[in-house]
């Protein structure tokens, strides 16, 4: 994989209530820089990230997988199929063109039905090309899969030919937290990922957040810690001196590599919790608690979904509120209720998508677009421009003032990341404390010259 920097002339589109704005030209770039800029200014902003922020780290492919792609998949987390695994994956997937997601539903939908019709077999098929397969060996393959999954969602790949892989993701929550003023609330970031990147660069920033865990070496998730924030302290008086900076709130709405859950009863009284475990120690048995499923609508009901999906909507249903979505192309029912009740109930929501090529594609649809200089001030459909059937294309169609979308090469994430701004000192952005104690020394050292320069004339 070669180097993905930046560009500043990256091509793409820039639509508002479904008219394009702007072509990102030299000369029209900054209505989107601006715009970004006045949305990051909003009293409550979330940010939710979804795949498409890890696909130039090397985010697994999902979809549109044979049969052999599947077992290569859970070969490369060193498993093996024996043959009732590849039977059942047969059955599972007979057009040989999976779907992680429908694979995991399927067998989820199996084990489910024989936990509760209390069935020794599950039986797939029907007459001499019927199949029965035990809980057991459903449960084998789900665990595989699972496995399989936590292991290509490590990421920056090993194996990646990226000097920095994770330079856009620095950017991108440096440009965020630091180009806010002072005194608004922390930015909420939410992310469909499981993996580790935004944890990572928030690490290599050193950047402080609250992700819902309690404890340091025994890692809970104890979502009151939402509820908290960070502040400095003066050392002696122990005093609160000022909020500290660059902090942000983490939420991971489907799971995390590193979630295990675990069922205790110590006390008497069954109780489910969530604890932080190592990375890549996921087994068959003890699978990462992640839900890749086309059922994380039933998923979502349990814990600690349902509370993690509450604070989504209670963040999108605040007053003066921008969303801005990247990489995330709308595909979960349960999510894209929440957002669009939201723009149904609150007038004070602005919604920004970010997508490359979700609405024109990546060929000649999206280029023709581009080069069509007639094209800014009006819709795609006046100008006959095919778009892709999908939501974020609707989105972009919408006649809604407060839905902006942005497409092309632009939106991706690389590219993207250059259209925030960057920091600026009139935004009455917080200096790291260094700077701070750097600014104390020199005013006392020009108050202790005014002094003297005094006693001189004197």
């Amino acid at each position: 994989m070669a180097e993905v920097k930046p560009e500043t002339t990256a091509s793409g589109l820039f639509l508002t209530g479904g008219v394009v704005k702007s072509r990102l030209g030299k000369q029209d770039r900054h209505i989107v820089r601006d715009h970004i800029a006045s949305l990051l200014q909003v009293q409550n902003l979330v940010i939710l990230v979804g795949s498409g922020a890890s696909f130039h780290l090397g985010s697994p492919q999902t979809r549109n997988l044979d049969n052999s792609a599947v077992q290569a998949l859970i070969e490369g987390a060193d498993q093996t199929l024996d043959s009732a695994d590849q039977d059942l994956l047969k059955f599972l997937n007979p057009a040989d063109n999976g779907d992680l997601e429908k694979l995991l539903n399927g067998l989820q939908l199996a084990t489910s039905l024989a936990d509760q019709a209390d069935l020794a077999e599950v039986t797939f098929g029907a007459g001499k090309n019927a199949k029965s397969f035990t809980k057991a060996q459903l449960d084998q393959l789900k665990g595989k899969i699972n496995v399989a999954f936590a292991h290509a969602c490590q990421l920056p790949r090993t194996d990646s030919d990226l000097t920095d892989p994770l330079a856009a993701h620095r950017q991108f929550l440096s440009r965020i937290v630091r180009s806010r003023r002072a005194n608004l609330p922390r930015p909420k970031v939410f992310t469909t990922n499981y993996d580790l990147v935004i944890e990572r660069a928030l690490d290599e920033l050193g950047y402080p957040y609250i992700d819902g865990f309690s404890g340091t070496v025994d890692r809970r998730l104890n979502l009151a810690y939402y509820g908290l924030d960070f502040h400095r302290v003066e050392t002696t008086s122990q005093q609160v001196v000022a909020r500290a900076d660059s902090a942000l709130y983490l939420h991971k709405i489907h799971g995390s590599l590193n979630w295990k859950a675990v069922v205790g009863g110590a006390s008497g009284v069954t109780t489910l919790e969530v604890v932080q475990v190592e990375e890549g120690s996921a087994t068959v048995d003890e699978p990462a608690l992640i839900y890749p499923t086309t059922a994380k609508d039933g998923d979502s009901l349990s814990y600690p979904y349902s509370d993690l999906m509450r604070l989504l909507s209670d963040a999108v249903q605040q007053n003066d509120t921008a969303v801005i979505t990247i990489g995330y192309g709308f595909g979960d029912p349960h999510i894209n209720r929440i957002l669009l009740r939201s723009l149904a109930i609150n007038p004070a929501i602005s919604v920004l998508a970010v997508d490359p090529y979700a609405v024109l594609g990546n060929g000649s649809d999206l280029d023709e677009a581009v080069l069509d200089e007639e094209l800014v001030g009006d819709t795609l459909a006046a100008r006959e421009h095919r778009t892709l059937d999908t939501p974020v294309a609707a989105l972009a169609a919408a006649d809604d003032s407060r839905i902006t979308v942005l497409t092309g090469r632009a939106g991706e994430f690389v590219h993207m990341v250059d259209l925030f701004p960057e920091p600026s000192l009139d935004l009455n952005v917080n200096a790291p404390a260094a700077i701070i104690t750097l600014i104390e020394s020199l005013e006392r050292y020009t108050e202790d010259k005014d002094v003297k320069d005094v006693s001189a004339d004197e």
